[in-house]
């Protein structure tokens, strides 16, 4: 017969949406993966696959998540999000949006599923980690080197040997033109201002490929025009067939002018809101932007953390009433 096996390779081998371990016997019409590529074994041969990368689906659907002691910490997260789509993540204090995070980058595995481009995350976690990445709310970067070595130094680790060192420059050079930090490549780290170091931040992670991409306050700390280019950036990012996700306090800062109508750049929201019953982060809305201002009766984003918020917090503190109504509205699932 036939078979494969993973020579304890960098990225892992899936079979049949299962990563194996060592080496697996082969049957007709076995689906094969391996980092983004796809192989089907016919049973005389291969058939390979070369889908376009940029694009992306991601389903989160989340049971729970506990922690050491048995304390609830998320309940009942579902949802879907296609190639495109910007995605604003609002919640309160404890709601768990850096829980729901960690889930869905598999750092802290929930009980439910990550499906991405229809594979699982956490059963094959070695062969897609690289597909999702995170830009973090602090700067990781060390401060004394410039942008282009270090943006150089992460396309070796992420691209790896698969590109040339002439493919893997040429990448640089389109990342660092792309998120607009050019004329700053050989400047140390250190010297930027806050908003320019967000950037390579972002310019770090868009090296890889990834298909995924989750921003924790990328706009924190900056001013008004500022915070409009970096949404501006993400949002032209998504629009290459990915999925960005991003945290953010000053939401309603992200529009968009149109024939003199301003609209918000994200295309969906996720609400996650504590329940007062278990004290756990439950999901509280999940839709377009429309749906969500008309579901709690606002007319702008930061008003929907009035609505959930609890009264210690300044907010009308009716979590509980917005799960249980978007629970309803899904049919009491």
């Amino acid at each position: 017969g036939w078979y494969i096996k993973d020579n304890n390779s960098t990225n892992g081998v899936g079979l049949n949406g299962k990563e194996i371990s060592g080496s697996a016997l082969l049957h007709p019409n076995d689906v094969i993966r391996i980092s983004n590529t796809t192989l089907i074994f016919t049973g005389r041969g291969l058939i390979y696959n070369s889908p376009d990368e940029s694009q992306a689906s991601l389903v989160v659907d989340i049971k729970d998540k506990t922690v050491s002691g048995g304390r609830l910490l998320l309940k009942d997260i579902s949802a879907k999000f296609s190639n495109g789509d910007f995605v604003l993540i609002l919640g309160g204090s404890g709601a768990g949006k850096t829980t729901l995070i960690k889930a869905i980058l598999g750092e802290s595995r929930a009980n439910g599923k990550i499906i991405l481009n229809g594979q699982d995350l956490y059963q094959n976690f070695k062969n897609m980690k690289s597909q999702i990445g995170m830009v973090p709310q602090f700067l990781t970067l060390r401060t004394n080197d410039t942008v282009r070595n270090t943006l150089i130094d992460t396309a070796a680790i992420k691209m790896g040997k698969k590109y040339s060192k002439a493919e893997r420059l040429e990448r640089v050079e389109q990342v660092l033109d792309h998120v607009g930090i050019k004329e700053h490549a050989d400047k140390y780290i250190g010297q930027l201002s806050g908003g320019q170091q967000k950037k390579v931040s972002v310019a770090n992670q868009l090296i890889g490929f990834q298909k995924v991409f989750i921003c924790d306050e990328p706009d924190s700390g900056l001013d008004a025009a500022s915070r409009m280019q970096q949404m501006e950036i993400l949002k032209e990012i998504s629009q290459e067939g990915k999925i960005v996700m991003v945290i953010s306090h000053e939401p309603d800062d992200a529009v968009e002018v149109i024939n003199g109508v301003r609209r918000l750049l994200f295309t969906k929201v996720i609400v996650l809101a504590r329940s007062s019953q278990d004290r756990a982060g439950h999901l509280a809305f999940f839709g377009d932007i429309d749906s969500a201002m008309d579901f709690f009766g606002v007319s702008r984003l930061q008003d929907i953390m009035l609505e959930i918020n609890p009264p210690t917090e300044g907010g009308k503190g009716r979590a509980d009433e917005y799960i249980e109504k978007y629970r309803r509205s899904r049919g009491g699932r």
